[in-house]
């Protein structure tokens, strides 16, 4: 069994209701899969680094999750697909941080 990173950037034209069916559609997939979702981290509407299909904010959300590397084949093929999804990166990790990142850290200051 294999830990996996993966943060996907959404569309910031997507309502609240439509971003909670993404998010639902895409932990469905790893579950589907035989995958567990170990952590989800929202960090919310933040400013683009540059133009992504002439958008310039994103609702970026970071997930772990451990299971076989087919589920990584099967959610990248999906999120190609998917116009609301502007980015996603995933990335095999060693294990899961315990920590929270900075940027929900941040959050929860405010």
């Amino acid at each position: 069994m294999n830990y996996y990173e993966h943060t996907y950037i959404a569309s910031q034209s997507l309502n609240n209701k439509d971003l909670s069916d993404l998010h639902q559609k895409i932990e469905d997939l790893i579950k589907k899969n035989k995958g567990k979702i170990e952590k989800k981290e929202n960090w919310g509407l933040r400013q683009l680094a540059y133009p992504i299909k002439n958008f310039k904010k994103g609702y970026y959300t970071n997930l772990y999750f451990s299971g076989e590397p087919v589920i990584v084949q099967e959610l990248e093929k999906i999120e190609r697909i998917d116009a609301n999804i502007l980015r996603f990166m995933t990335i095999k990790i060693k294990n899961v941080p315990e920590e929270n990142s900075e940027l929900v850290l941040k959050e929860d200051n405010k």
